[in-house]
């Protein structure tokens, strides 16, 4: 191979290598992502939360009635970002993931770039929520 075919190749690995990370550096640099924790016990009951991802420990809240915790952050450069949450309140508990890199949960489950999860008498949900494309 001549050197100006061994540039041309070497581009275009290039350019693939770009293509096949683009989304993951378009998670990672552009899109900020917000996680919401709500408390919609109907009896007044404080839930309490201890959230972390490999790399921040949120501490535990203790979110009142109706009220929330919420956090806003960046996924790290490989889109390897995965919170996880561990809830509590006098009628149990429940350990679960609250978001991860994942087209379909990012679109369908997670509504884009707002994560809900919501306590109700019944259990910790996932809220959805529709949108409407003009």
């Amino acid at each position: 191979m001549n050197p100006a075919q061994n540039v041309v190749t070497k581009k275009m690995i290039l350019v693939m290598a770009l293509c096949l990370t683009q989304s993951l550096i378009t998670h990672s640099i552009l899109n900020k992502f917000h996680i919401h924790v709500i408390n919609g016990f109907s009896h007044g009951e404080i839930l309490e939360a201890h959230s972390r991802s490999k790399d921040d420990d949120l501490g535990v809240r203790h979110i009142p009635a109706y009220g929330e915790f919420n956090w806003t952050f960046r996924t790290d450069f490989f889109s390897r970002t995965k919170f996880s949450c561990h809830m509590w309140w006098t009628g149990g508990e429940k350990y679960l993931d609250v978001f991860w890199v994942d087209n379909k949960f990012l679109s369908n489950e997670c509504g884009g770039n707002n994560c809900r999860r919501r306590s109700q008498d019944d259990g910790v949900y996932l809220l959805l929520f529709s949108y409407h494309h003009n």
